[in-house]
């Protein structure tokens, strides 16, 4: 087999094991999916490759995300435009887990796969999973974001991540999105940057991001809400 046949076989392995959980294969096993009890949401884990793949060495990647088609409508409306996407979180795995690499590679050779992909879907199981079913209750996750932000569990780091301004105000309420980038900004100390992209958005109308947070202060710009403090 060529690297391709072997990415794509360790896939598939992955996502037999996988379907006890109620992940659906797509993509020839590439992309999981399972949507939440309420059908608004849905969770994927995407497995992502490397063209510099041969057959000894078939770096596979896990990325996680949740989406939902409900909150992708409500960008269309609300935004006018025709590239939302309805994202509401995403990360690689290991940035849920203790794992000290944060960019480990998990090689999908055929001689590793009897080892590696048992490890690879015990962490989705314990780590990835508690995530997803946090946002089963998406009253309580969103007095959680508001509340903390994006503490998913106790291994991810905060830092440098954008709030989901839109999942809150989609699916909350102003207040509750209000609230959500106060502590935001507060717990990150953005307090200044925020002024600085709602000035600009003021003056300009859009500009391009100068941090990656920048995403975050002009989604709270474009809901009305107020840079306190």
């Amino acid at each position: 087999m060529n690297a391709g046949e072997i990415f794509r076989t360790g896939c598939q392995k992955i996502a037999e094991r996988m379907a006890a959980f109620g992940f659906k294969p797509l993509q020839k096993g590439q992309l999981l999916r399972k949507s939440s009890q309420n059908k608004k949401l849905n969770f994927e884990i995407y497995f992502q490759s490397s063209t510099k793949n041969w057959s000894g060495s078939v770096s596979l990647w896990p990325h996680l995300s949740i989406t939902s088609n409900e909150l992708k409508k409500w960008q269309l409306q609300q935004y006018k435009t025709d590239t939302a996407a309805g994202f509401i979180f995403g990360t690689r795995l290991e940035n849920l887990t203790p794992l000290k690499n944060k960019n480990q590679d998990w090689n999908m050779a055929i001689s590793n796969q009897d080892h590696e992909i048992p490890k690879l879907c015990e962490l989705i199981i314990t780590y990835a999973l508690p995530v997803f079913e946090k946002f089963e209750d998406i009253d309580q996750v969103l007095k959680e974001i508001a509340t903390n932000g994006l503490a998913l569990n106790e291994h991810f780091d905060t830092r440098h991540q954008n709030l989901p301004i839109d999942f809150l105000c989609c699916f909350g309420n102003q207040d509750i999105a209000q609230t959500a980038f106060d502590n935001y900004l507060i717990q990150q100390r953005l307090t200044g940057n925020a002024r600085r992209v709602f000035e600009e958005m003021e003056t300009a109308g859009n500009m391009p991001n100068k941090q990656v947070t920048d995403a975050t202060m002009k989604a709270a710009y474009l809901n009305n809400l107020k840079v306190n403090g």
